[in-house]
């Protein structure tokens, strides 16, 4: 992957929106749509929600809590 392309746009009267690609991101790029925040409080709440789901998952849950991993704290 040569980069990532993040914008934030509004869609328009039919609920579209329009990306134009850099010619170096190729012809297939994968798109994850996000709703915007309408205020800070809830991008605040939004990233809060996310830092909670990320320390749900599994990798965090079974590799960085397990008894192995924690040879990094001592160093």
């Amino acid at each position: 992957m040569t980069g990532v392309l993040r914008k934030q746009l509004t869609a328009d009267a039919n609920h579209t929106i329009h990306i134009v690609l850099p010619a170096e991101m190729g012809d297939e790029v994968e798109v994850v749509i996000f709703p915007r925040s309408a205020s800070k409080a809830a991008a605040l709440e939004e990233s809060s929600a996310l830092a909670k789901l990320m320390d749900e998952s599994g990798f965090a849950q079974n590799i960085l809590n397990s008894a192995e991993e924690d040879c990094w704290n001592d160093l």
